[in-house]
């Protein structure tokens, strides 16, 4: 039953001047004009009578800053569109000020900036403060391609590509933009520029920084601090803002706020590591706020999900901006990684008490576990069961092969543990195996269990110890310690966003100042074998966001209501389905711009239930039902309860007996948990003693299903924790298993170290036997029908030498195999290093060129990759192939520009040669 609509002075009453004095715009206080005089002064003698703009709103000097053009509800928003338009004229002419115009039926509101933008809907009315900003930036905005990007800040060619893919769209008017740059490629420092040539430019004047956690948050704010030493900052947290012109928050603390700021606060949002379930938990930010999106990602465009290019207008699956993994380590801005998959021998073949060695088995016994309790397959290892002396083999194996400086200490580290208490068991392994070491304070658990861990995390990056952090979660993500030189994974990991991530944390390049060691890649230890598992199913575990609690509920009860009407459809029960159903949307904030849309219809739903066609059910769950991730109902152990009981009750009316079972344990688990201590608790004694006996589950009907839900519910909230029954043992264990696994279609082969060394070996025994090597031996240069030879000679059997091989044994992409055989057989001689002179020869070009446009970046980046492939450039060969696939020179450079590049491209080979 559909509300009657509204008129369009009932409109104006009861919901566009609400909504106007929401934002601060008063009749009383002259900053609002209802019903303003229009006199049109142009040849057309229809304009020249009288009109009235329903609203003007004045800035501060008193002139008409927008139009609002409203219509009653039944109408669309834009049919007003010219009216506000013919208005805007008018007052253009007479105040010489073109005005904003706000489109509205009272439901959904336009803002239109007609310099500037197409209409867009917005989730309420602008600040006076807001409007007066913006126009400002119509006022002394600089054209963007005019302001030259700081290399100071993000000096590198792709990280201005990216900023200047952001600049343009934003001088073509569009609003939203996904940045996915790897894992140590500067996304924060090109986001720093970038806001920097935004303020610059008068773009932008307040900015807001998102990221998810604490620890990130602090991060990059002490990043824009450095850069931008005179811009100011400010941190949102525990409810309170500030006019800081650089805002910095997480997610969890702008959802306490954001309902007070305006819609036109914000002039740019920055969302770090942006995927769709931080859009689906927080959606109501970006939907409130109408300023320019930039979402920052490291997840490879693979694993993103396709509705998160869509959030950011990027529908064909491409991002706005895109420098990879592999183009990084290529480029010689990320190192590669080497892998050591580990297994111990219980994680290979599990702990079966039978199967144990007699002296194990007493080992066991002595511990006080009975042998029959010890049946557990590898992957129950830290579940299950607990072995110490699986933690204590992952420790030593760990000591044995990691990276390690000239003292014989671990270069910095990371392993990342199951649990907090698994986190403290591979503490105590190092205590107990290297308390020598651990004096010095070498190893520290780092999580949200611990006090002060974010001063810990701080020593770990900053000081010398400690050198291994023992981690869950805390450093999974966005912590940036370029030192890092070992990876342990001590724990299976389904996610490939999140395997991504985690192997993200030692990628950078690192220089140790102490050395002068040169960071060359960095070693990951895999006790899980989750780079197999990724190999063996490419897609992995799907990294489904969770369904809100209160919407799995509402959903649920729509099952229930279902099943009753088709049952009993006048019984009294069905009826109260539906008064819980209808108290559930009451609850809902009905100020939230989601739930705005949706007015009428609740309404309706609250007058007049609908009958459960299948069309209908479709609608309540898919368009209705996601709605009430926004209402406050209860906590979450009683939301949780409450589901139990309505999975129960759904699986009672289908007669699904397995189901029952599983929900009846649940639930008198749950209630068997409420402490006995509180009086609330105590009062349903009685009842707590009957739902645990057997008969209250042989006769259940609604009405106990009823009273089981309203009488425990509310009481979930004193439940007491119990950890589940797991069994702790100390048997030695050993790893017996390694393999080392080198990124790429090589898969699995020898240590890089040991299979470099047996290279080197068989290419000094031939020097002796093969005339060709000799010559390179004694200086001599070799022509291609040699090369061949030595070539055909190396690709035999056991070590299959190859020119691709040896390119990531040594770790250089570039070299050729004259290059190694010369490295390996000539005193002195070292591979070349020509790819970091033209990569410096070409920051330098494009630092002296800061006002390069994005198109003119990724041409300059094709012409250094051809020159790094030993490519002559001259002025013609820049229009022809491959290089005029990335656009015309002529039209993208002018001719003293093209002139400098084919000079400082000569000037490299000749370096080179």
């Amino acid at each position: 039953m559909a509300t009657p609509t509204l008129d369009e002075a009932i409109t104006r009453a009861q919901l566009v001047d609400v909504q106007l004095a929401h934002a601060g715009w008063n009749k009383s206080r002259r900053s609002l004009i209802e019903e303003f005089v229009l006199t049109a002064q142009d040849n057309d003698a229809r304009s020249n009578a009288q009109q009235f703009a329903d609203y003007v709103l004045l800035g501060s000097d008193g002139k008409p800053l927008a139009v609002v053009e409203a219509k009653r509800t039944s109408r669309d928003e834009l049919a007003g569109k010219r009216q506000a338009a013919d208005y805007a004229d008018v007052i253009e002419s007479k105040f010489g000020r073109d005005p904003f115009i706000f489109l509205t039926n009272g439901s959904e509101i336009q803002f239109w900036d007609r310099e500037r933008y197409a209409p867009r809907k917005v989730s309420g009315f602008y600040t006076r403060d807001d409007l007066e900003r913006l126009h400002h930036q119509r006022q002394f905005a600089q054209p963007l391609i005019g302001v030259t990007i700081n290399s100071r800040i993000a000096g590198r060619d792709y990280q201005n590509e990216a900023i200047r893919r952001v600049t343009e769209g934003v001088a073509a008017a569009k609003r939203k933009f996904l940045l996915v740059m790897a894992t140590g490629t500067g996304k924060t420092r090109t986001t720093i520029a970038l806001v920097d040539t935004l303020l610059r430019a008068k773009r932008v004047q307040r900015v807001l920084f998102l990221a998810d956690r604490r620890e990130l948050v602090r991060q990059a704010m002490s990043e824009f601090k450095s850069y931008l030493p005179n811009e100011s900052l400010a941190r949102i947290e525990a409810g309170e803002t500030s006019g800081a012109r650089i805002q910095f928050s997480t997610y969890p603390s702008m959802m306490q706020v954001y309902a007070r700021l305006s819609v036109g606060y914000y002039d740019l949002i920055v969302a770090d590591e942006s995927h769709r379930s931080i859009y689906q938990r927080y959606k109501a930010v970006f939907d409130h706020f109408d300023a320019i999106q930039l979402g920052l990602t490291a997840t490879p465009t693979d694993y993103i999900d396709h509705n998160t290019f869509e959030l950011f207008d990027c529908g064909d699956g491409a991002p706005s901006y895109y420098y990879s993994y592999e183009q990084a380590i290529a480029d010689q801005n990320l190192v590669n990684y080497r892998v050591l998959d580990a297994q111990t021998k219980f994680q290979l073949k599990g702990i079966q008490g039978d199967a144990l060695p007699q002296p194990l088995q007493q080992m066991a016994l002595d511990q006080g576990v009975e042998l029959e309790e010890l049946n557990f397959d590898g992957t129950d290892i830290e579940k299950g069961v607990i072995n110490q002396g699986t933690n204590d083999a992952m420790v030593r194996e760990f000591m044995d092969k990691s990276r390690k400086d000239t003292r014989g200490l671990p270069h910095k580290s990371i392993i990342f543990a199951v649990s907090h208490a698994h986190a403290k068991r591979l503490y105590e392994s190092f205590n107990r195996l290297y308390p020598e070491l651990q004096r010095q304070g070498v190893a520290e658990i780092i999580d949200s269990h611990m006090e002060r861990a974010d001063a810990t995390l701080d020593d770990f990056k900053f000081r010398t110890m400690p050198r291994v952090a023992i981690s869950v979660d805390m450093l999974d993500t966005g912590v940036d310690v370029p030192a890092i030189q070992n990876l342990v994974f001590a724990k299976p990991v389904f996610s490939k966003v999140k395997f991504w991530q985690m192997i993200g944390r030692g990628t950078r390049l690192h220089v140790d100042k102490s050395t002068g060691e040169i960071k060359k890649d960095f070693l990951i230890i895999d006790h899980w074998r989750n780079f197999a598992y990724f190999k063996l199913q490419p897609d992995g575990e799907v990294d489904h966001p969770s369904e809100p609690l209160p919407v799995r509920l509402f959903r649920l009860r729509l099952e229930g209501w279902q099943l009753l009407h088709s049952l009993r459809p006048e019984a009294l029960s069905t009826r109260d389905a539906v008064a819980e159903l209808q108290t559930m949307l009451l609850a809902l904030p009905r100020q939230s711009v989601n739930v705005r849309p949706h007015w009428d219809e609740l309404d309706s739903l609250a007058k007049q239930w609908p009958a459960p066609a299948p069309e209908t059910l479709e609608h309540l769950s898919k368009s209705i039902a996601p709605l009430m991730r926004l209402a406050p109902l209860a906590g979450l152990d009683e939301l949780q309860f409450r589901i139990w009981s309505e999975r129960l009750t759904v699986a009672w009316l289908k007669g699904d007996s397995d189901e029952q079972i599983k929900m009846r344990e649940r639930i008198q688990s749950a209630i068997v948990s409420l402490a006995d201590n509180i009086s609330e608790v105590q009062r349903v004694a009685e009842q707590r003693a009957w739902v645990q006996s057997a008969g209250f589950w042989q006769h259940l009907d609604l009405d106990r299903l009823g009273k089981l839900q309203a009488v425990f519910a509310p009481l979930m909230r004193y439940r007491t924790r119990t950890t589940g029954h797991t069994v702790e043992v100390n048997l030695p264990d050993s790893v017996t298993q390694r393999s080392w696994i080198i990124y790429g279609p090589t898969g699995e082969g020898a240590f890089a170290e040991s299979y470099r060394e047996q290279v080197e070996a068989l290419v000094r025994r031939l020097a002796d036997q093969l005339p060709e090597l000799a010559k390179v031996k004694n200086g001599e240069d070799l022509n291609s029908e040699e090369l061949e030879r030595i070539s055909a000679t190396l690709n035999q059997a056991d070590l299959f030498v190859t020119e691709d091989i040896l390119r990531k044994t040594f770790e250089a992409p570039l070299a050729s195999l004259a290059d190694f055989l010369r490295h390996m057989l000539c005193e002195g001689a070292h591979l070349p290093n020509r790819e970091e002179r033209i990569n410096a020869a070409f920051d330098a070009f494009i630092s002296a060129h800061g006002y390069l446009r994005a198109n003119q970046l990724s041409f300059l980046r094709a012409v250094k990759a051809a020159l790094l492939r030993r490519g002559r450039i001259t002025v013609a060969s820049l229009s022809e192939l491959p290089l005029s696939r990335v656009g015309r020179v002529e039209t993208l450079f002018p001719p003293q520009d093209i002139n400098e590049l084919v000079a400082l491209a000569d000037k490299l080979l000749d370096e080179a040669a």
